[in-house]
């Protein structure tokens, strides 16, 4: 866990909930309801915990990292929201998805309450509320782009695309917390390796997302029912290029043999060497380690052991 021992991670998950309590929207409003029903499962809060440990390391006031922790996981939820919006997802953290159980409209004013939410939280740090909230929109302008790349790209993606958007998605709402913290401490110091690492994990969590899209047999593929950016579907393709009749399905409209071609896929050595780009990815970040602030140097350890940590647990899902 990022920074954060096990009886600390709960109390520091306590204030972070308590403060979502706080800050949810008045009980006359129409997204009261929808804010309290999408609170009830927050997920890892990842993000936060990292903008949170960041903060710790470099002896922010406790106050201006919690209010940076909530703002990142705030941000990163909105874009959650509104991606399930754009994916027509059922379901999220267990439950039913915000735009399956209220509509599309709620949902996206929901996501729209939770970026502008995000804005004022950024905006409390007193002496460098103007630069966080610049942060957060820039942030969140770089993430639309990065999902618009996901959303237009309805031919195969070369690998050298499918990182491009894939860093695009990811990266942005990664790095917004290390980045927060070392503005609010007025770390003058080279970000670029650490920003390089956070792209690799990025990387890292968008490839091992497209494995699981493939291989649980459970659920219909939604990378290839929409024919969207997917790793495991690039290597497939460069690497069996004498298969016309996936190429030719790709090509077309037909969605009737999805399943047949996630069977497949899932069967192949596509996967392997997805995993192979992961373990290689994982490698190059834990070498940038010792490149980032020195400050910064357990954070930067711990972020690239969660994300290994994380692969583990999802490997030995997928074996079992």
């Amino acid at each position: 866990m990022i920074s954060i021992t096990k009886t600390s991670n709960a109390d520091f998950l306590n204030k972070l909930n308590y403060l979502f309590q706080r800050e949810l929207p008045r009980l006359d409003s129409g997204l009261a309801q929808a804010a309290s029903y999408h609170f009830r499962s927050s997920g890892k809060a990842f993000r936060a915990k990292l903008a949170f440990s960041s903060g710790k390391a470099l002896k922010l006031p406790e106050r201006d990292s919690l209010h940076w922790a909530a703002a990142c996981e705030l941000l990163h939820n909105a874009s959650l929201i509104h991606d399930d919006i754009s994916d027509a997802s059922t379901h999220r953290r267990g439950q039913q998805s915000i735009n399956q159980y209220f509509g599309s409209d709620v949902a996206l004013c929901l996501g729209d309450w939770m970026v502008a939410k995000a804005f004022e939280l950024g905006a409390r740090n007193l002496q460098h509320g103007a630069k966080l909230v610049a942060l957060l929109a820039q942030s969140m302008q770089d993430t639309c782009h990065g999902q618009t790349s996901d959303l237009t790209q309805r031919t195969h993606a070369p690998i050298r695309i499918w990182k491009r958007i894939a860093a695009g998605k990811t990266a942005p709402l990664l790095i917004a917390p290390v980045k927060g913290a070392a503005i609010a401490a007025e770390l003058n110091e080279n970000l670029a390796s650490l920003e390089q690492l956070v792209t690799l994990c990025g990387l890292v969590y968008q490839a091992r997302n497209d494995i699981d899209d493939i291989i649980f047999s459970d659920h219909r593929s939604n990378d290839l029912h929409g024919r969207k950016p997917n790793l495991v579907v690039t290597l497939f393709i460069d690497n069996c290029m004498q298969n016309e009749g996936f190429l030719n399905w790709y090509g077309s409209n037909d969605i009737s043999r999805v399943k047949h071609w996630q069977t497949r896929l899932a069967a192949s050595a596509a996967i392997c060497r997805t995993n192979e780009l992961i373990d290689l990815w994982l490698e190059e970040a834990s070498a940038l380690i010792h490149a980032t602030p020195h400050l910064l140097h357990r954070i930067s350890t711990e972020l690239v052991t969660s994300v290994k940590q994380n692969i583990v647990v999802k490997r030995q899902g997928q074996i079992a």
